[in-house]
């Protein structure tokens, strides 16, 4: 298998990954993967099995307090580290 391939943005500002590397990485519609920005260069890499099982756990757990982003912070700096 080629190392580097040249695809085409569609205009729905889409790329398509080939099928080799999709067969290669076991990919179907729906699999999660991660693109990193490294420099001038986009890498995507695969997610594997278990944390793909831990995004499908974490979406089901229901919060027991529902707090903004900014009221976690304050409760962890009070209650943890003592501020």
């Amino acid at each position: 298998m080629k190392n580097e391939m040249i695809v085409r943005i569609s205009k729905g500002q889409q790329i398509t990954i080939p099928s080799e590397y999709r067969v290669e990485f076991g990919w179907q519609v729906g699999s999660k993967i991660e693109l990193t920005k490294e420099g001038n260069k986009i890498v995507i890499k695969p997610i594997g099995e278990d944390l793909q099982k831990l995004f499908e756990e974490a979406h089901n757990i229901r919060p027991k307090f529902r707090l903004t982003a900014k009221q976690m912070d304050e409760v962890v700096e009070r209650e943890i580290l003592g501020r």
